[in-house]
């Protein structure tokens, strides 16, 4: 027999089989033609790192400061909704995971845990995600229940004012009523473990919203969810209320664009997430990799830039590392491993396979430290960045 293979693609092959269509479509797919999911990964190839030789073998250290909190790798996960859409008990299992290993987890407002539950699973200090409202109250009372969980770092999305238009998610009907889309129908009954212990568990609601916006109830929550966020005043001037609301850190999550980036830096926010959303909102979006040197440039050396997007190993860590980042945050990759092997085994062979990546990259090229990858990839002139 072959022995299973832990690896992003097999992850992924494995998920697609265990998981209904419309469930696996929801978390791989991206938005239009999906060429900015593909891009994402593309452009990592294109960076290239340049080892020095005749070196005495050196200690290494992957771990980090950051944030006020010291981290045994520069490595966490993305916010990501409904997460125990991937298998029942993925949040808990992915937050158990990487609390264990020493990395960092942002809990998206969406997300299927309660942040008090979610902070009690962590080692180390919860992230909280905010998306914006019509309803500035529900953010005020979400940033309260943070407060009382104890978070002390507030990740504000803010590339996703408009809906994505997810073709795979029109096509299954995600979010309908099953019964309007029989194919969908078929394939949940097709996927009898799944579908059985989603019942049984559970189906995933976005529990910290929920608590606090009386309106969002039943099967119609995520629409009207997401027609609140499209009412949004999504401005500089909200995010000026939010920082004089907020005593913690805030990061802005999202940003692609150098002037942004500055301008943010001037508000005093106390960072950005380099972002193109995985590439769910916009299919012709340009890759988060390829603005990162310049964002870094613009905004200084020392200022604090995580980035996203397009991630799935350790040397990509590495990658985003060496063009400017300070942490990499990854999504897919740990729903994909929890459906994969389940929520007790693959998110935790994923933390460990991330931070091994990351030290054997640093150990083929000479760097002692994180912070001794800054500059040490080149770009190839094929690539877009």
């Amino acid at each position: 027999m072959m022995a299973r293979a832990f690896t992003p693609e097999a992850w992924r092959a494995r998920a697609q089989r265990r998981l209904p269509k419309p469930i696996f479509d929801f978390i791989d797919g991206g938005s239009g033609d999906e060429e900015a999911v593909r891009r994402n990964r593309r452009v990592f190839d294109d960076v290239r790192f340049v080892p020095q030789v005749l070196k005495a073998p050196v200690e290494r250290s992957i771990g980090v400061h950051f944030l006020g909190d010291s981290w045994k790798a520069p490595i966490g996960v993305s916010p990501m909704g409904l997460g125990n859409l991937a298998w029942p008990g993925t949040d808990r299992g992915v937050i158990g995971a990487v609390g264990d290993a020493g990395l960092a987890y942002s809990l998206s407002m969406a997300g299927s845990i309660p942040m008090a539950t979610a902070q009690e699973l962590m080692t180390g200090k919860l992230w909280f995600q905010l998306y914006l409202g019509e309803d500035f109250s529900v953010l005020m009372r979400l940033m309260q229940g943070a407060r009382d969980a104890g978070v002390e770092v507030l990740m504000l999305t803010v590339d996703a004012a408009w809906p994505g238009l997810r073709l795979r998610d029109r096509a299954n009907g995600f979010g309908q009523p099953l019964w309007h889309h029989p194919a969908s129908l078929l394939s949940h009954l097709l996927h009898p473990r799944w579908s059985l212990t989603t019942l049984l568990r559970g189906i995933p609601s976005m529990v910290n919203l929920l608590n606090v916006d009386e309106r969002l109830v039943g099967a119609e929550a995520t629409r009207l969810f997401m027609a609140s966020m499209v009412r949004a005043k999504l401005n500089f001037e909200t995010l000026q209320r939010i920082r004089d609301q907020w005593q913690g850190l805030i990061i802005v999550k999202g940003v692609l664009d150098v002037d942004d980036a500055v301008k943010l830096k001037s508000t005093g926010v106390d960072g950005v997430v380099v972002s193109n959303h995985g590439g769910r909102q916009l299919g012709s979006v340009v890759t988060a990799l390829e603005v990162l040197p310049g964002i870094r440039h613009a905004v200084g050396s020392d200022w604090p830039l995580l980035f996203d997007s397009g991630v799935r190993t350790g040397e990509d860590v590495a990658r985003a590392l060496a063009l400017g980042a300070d942490f990499v945050l990854l999504g897919r990759p740990w729903l994909f491993s929890s459906a994969a092997d389940g929520p007790d085994v693959g998110p935790a062979v994923l933390a460990r396979r991330l931070a091994d990546e990351l030290d054997n990259t640093m150990a083929q090229i000479g760097c002692r430290s994180v912070q001794e990858l800054r500059g040490r990839a080149i770009i190839s002139s094929r690539g877009a960045a």
